[in-house]
């Protein structure tokens, strides 16, 4: 099972992705994560992913978080949480991943590896690009890995 941080309050999360104009990101980024009470709204660049990418992902992420596999670990109202560096506590693993086409099933852009302590997404190479992988795995490292989401993992 996952390491747990000892915060007692958790809730569960939802995810949107939204193709923005690059102008609308910070200089240089590829994405941008905005959280409000559960609401991580990502903000992809144009140039960076492509709109059925998106849509398959929010659908892929809604089935983790309606099943609440995946729940915030604080309530607390914090909007600059996300933004900061990762502190390196390696609570669990998320990542983003591109992968050829021929790894995913026919017609399928984007699918995901689960267990205890870990969750990669695959994604089609032709449908997203390197810097937005990095940088969406960077946050999970803070998000995941700093245990500001905690996995609920089923246990036997």
């Amino acid at each position: 099972m996952s390491k747990s941080i000892g915060v007692a309050a958790a809730a569960p999360v939802r995810i949107e992705f939204k193709i923005v104009p690059m102008r609308d990101l910070p200089p240089g980024a590829a994405v941008a994560l905005d959280e409000v009470d559960g609401l991580i709204v990502a903000r992809i660049g144009e140039e960076h992913a492509t709109v059925q990418l998106c849509a398959e992902l929010e659908e892929l992420h809604r089935a983790v978080t309606q099943q609440e596999r995946w729940v915030q670990t604080s309530t607390v109202l914090d909007p600059h949480r996300l933004e900061r560096p990762a502190e390196g506590l390696g609570v669990a693993h998320v990542a983003w991943e591109r992968v050829p086409a021929e790894t995913l099933p026919h017609g399928v852009l984007a699918t995901s590896v689960e267990r205890d302590g870990m969750l990669v997404w695959l994604l089609h190479e032709d449908h997203a690009s390197v810097q937005l992988c990095a940088e969406v795995s960077e946050y999970g490292r803070r998000i995941a890995g700093d245990g500001l989401w905690e996995q609920r993992w089923p246990t036997s």
